[in-house]
């Protein structure tokens, strides 16, 4: 862990010394070794249900997610993909999460300081959080990235058919909130589910459980 960027009028020679903090710390990946998948923790509020897959090929129960297609936005890739492997044309949802992202310009007029390192209390479609983890799937080395968006729909929509890859063994179901620990076969989309719910009712969503 790098330690905190030194104060303003510091020693030069201990400026030195945190940038080469820094330096090590950097590690680079080229594209072809980062994978990049996006996907949607979709709630119903009023039911208190949550929107999953069983994926029949690796006997388990997951969240909907895939691989962003190029040139395509997280946000887009993420309502694509849970419509392809669910067959809902789900609701994204503006929340207040924190995040890393900058402000509005508009919100920060004070161009003399620097925006905060948190940005809190401007609703937004920002992603909730993300899994990160060797791809255990690559043929070579690489790091994915899920990025996850909250969502929210009725569990008695009707859902499309057809939908899906031909290669994709996906059947989604709706669980209860309550029973996500026991459902889920991954804790940190468990820990998804659970962020999600935080910035939903921290935003002034209702959520029966």
């Amino acid at each position: 862990m790098v330690r905190p960027q030194p104060r303003p009028g510091s020693d030069e020679s201990e400026l030195r010394l945190w940038l080469d903090e820094v330096d090590k710390s950097m590690v680079f990946r080229p594209a072809s070794a980062l994978g990049m998948s996006c996907g949607t923790v979709t709630i119903d509020p009023e039911r208190g249900m949550l929107l999953v897959i069983w994926n029949d090929r690796l006997k388990l129960f997951q969240l909907p997610k895939g691989r962003r297609n190029i040139n395509e936005t997280m946000f887009s890739a993420a309502l694509r993909e849970t419509y392809e492997e669910t067959g809902l044309h789900v609701t994204p949802v503006q929340l207040d999460v924190a995040t890393r992202a900058t402000p509005p310009r508009a919100h920060h007029s004070d161009t003399s300081k620097k925006p905060p390192n948190i940005t809190e209390g401007h609703p937004s479609n920002e992603f909730v959080g993300a899994c990160l983890y060797p791809d255990p799937q690559s043929e070579t080395e690489a790091l994915k990235i899920v990025y996850f968006f909250a969502a929210t729909a009725q569990c008695t929509d009707a859902r499309d058919a057809g939908t899906q890859e031909e290669w994709e063994k996906l059947d989604a179901k709706w669980i209860p909130l309550s029973e996500i620990w026991t459902t889920l076969r991954f804790e940190a989309e468990i820990q998804v589910v659970i962020k999600t719910v935080e910035d939903m009712r921290k935003s002034g969503y209702m959520i029966s459980t």
